[in-house]
């Protein structure tokens, strides 16, 4: 018998008793046939991102601010044509990404702070920019969940951050990024609290400072939460959300719905497990709560109400989402915020995203591309650098000194084409 070939038996399949001739044709015209169907499938992702904000009075001859402020957003966002194909494969390459890279070398320095209630976080310090780029404003930068100052992407925010002239500063919060635990509470997305307390210490070292804010994904969130219940009492002078959820209770019942949504909430929560296991099993926490119901977790919601809600007080998980939820307090946030999220956000859904009332706060602008996933994007059609990370720093820079101070792109509103670039060597693209 002869072997079985599958090419041989499509060719049979398609072709038949052909000519050679006819039978090559038909196998090239079937070939351009897929590849222009992918392309069209592809380049009806590529566009600028949907900005969402308050409308401006087309009559009363004010500019559109954002666009005015962030030209970028005007241009095409281009996605990568393999990791960025859809919400899932760029959010997994960047999972997949971050713990091939996990032991890479970090820089700068790390400090311990103890907080009131005698738990522990931690500062990493980048480098100072140099000083002749140094713009005098100092960036915290908050991980989201399952991540810590050293998590790649995290460092490279740090570094485009250093050179476009900003200190920067992560944030490690209780548990997390080699930390013991200290106090009977633990890292996770009522963290918010501990903000005050952090804000002032970094005043306290960079005197005179100005202090801004990105965070990713819950890290985004609490930011947004923080800001909305401090108002304009809060030193941060601007604030960046990326890939944030701003409705807790919203993205509970989303991650508990269709079958891809449960594998992801699947995903995440084994990584949580994995993250936070060695610490908490070494702490005397591990009393107060049932190990052996956690482990057995499934979803976040059985896991923190396996652990968080018993040790931060919460009646149950609903009651966790309530009161850290960004979404009741987004209305007086009194800074300039700007949220970037995507569409195909396979953790978050676009489904929860409280559009409306972005729209309500003048203060809060959102910029929305189609491709992305969670913290998944790519250079975008900027040459060699972080889409995100270009869009944090011009829109930081911009609400520090003005539009001309920020400009990391010049663009030609003619054709949307970019002219210029910086001359520092931005980080790789975290895809």
């Amino acid at each position: 018998l002869k072997p079985f070939s599958l090419k041989s038996w499509i060719a049979n399949r398609i072709c038949g008793n052909m000519e050679p001739a006819r039978a090559a044709m038909a196998g090239a015209t079937l070939s351009s046939a897929a590849i222009l169907a992918l392309l069209r499938r592809y380049f009806r992702n590529v566009r600028p991102p949907q900005l969402v904000q308050r409308q401006v009075d087309e009559t009363s001859g004010r500019k559109d601010s954002l666009l005015v402020d962030l030209p970028e957003l005007l241009r095409d966002y281009w996605p990568h044509l393999i990791w960025e194909w859809n919400g899932y494969t760029s959010t997994s390459w960047a999972g997949m990404r971050a713990v091939l890279h996990s032991h890479s070398a970090s820089t700068g320095r790390l400090e311990c702070l103890k907080l009131a209630d005698g738990g522990t976080v931690s500062l990493h310090w980048a480098e100072d920019p140099a000083p002749s780029n140094a713009c005098g404003c100092v960036v915290l930068v908050l991980p989201g969940l399952n991540n810590h100052s050293e998590t790649p992407f995290i460092q490279e925010t740090m570094h485009h951050l250093r050179e476009s002239g900003f200190h920067a500063v992560a944030l490690n919060y209780r548990g997390v990024g080699g930390l013991d635990l200290t106090s009977g509470r633990v890292g996770c997305a009522d963290s918010w609290h501990d903000f005050p307390e952090v804000l002032s210490h970094i005043q306290r070292e960079r005197t005179g400072a100005v202090v801004c804010a990105v965070g990713f994904s819950m890290g985004g969130g609490m930011l947004l939460r923080y800001l909305g219940e401090h108002g304009d009492q809060t030193p941060i002078r601007a604030g960046v959300a990326l890939a944030a959820p701003m409705d807790f209770p919203a993205m509970g019942r989303y991650l508990e719905g269709h079958v891809a949504a449960r594998a992801m909430n699947f995903a995440i929560v084994n990584g949580v497990k994995m993250f936070m296991a060695p610490r908490f099993l070494r702490s005397s926490l591990k009393d107060k709560v049932s190990v052996g119901k956690a482990l057995r977790a499934c979803t976040l919601r059985q896991l923190e109400e396996a652990i968080i809600c018993p040790l931060h007080g919460y009646a149950d998980a609903e009651d966790y989402y309530r009161k850290n939820s960004p979404l009741p307090v987004m209305s007086r946030i009194a800074v300039p915020t700007l949220v970037v999220n995507a569409e195909d956000d396979p953790v978050i859904g676009m489904e929860t995203l409280p559009l409306e009332e972005i729209r309500k706060n003048p203060n809060v602008r959102m910029a929305l591309t189609r491709r992305g996933g969670h913290i998944g994007w790519g250079r975008g059609g900027l040459a060699g650098t972080s889409w995100a990370d270009a869009i944090t720093a011009r829109f930081l820079k911009v609400h520090l000194h003005g539009p001309e101070a920020a400009r990391l792109v010049q663009v030609d509103l003619r054709d949307h084409a970019p002219v210029e670039h910086m001359t520092l060597q931005p980080p790789m693209s975290r895809l």
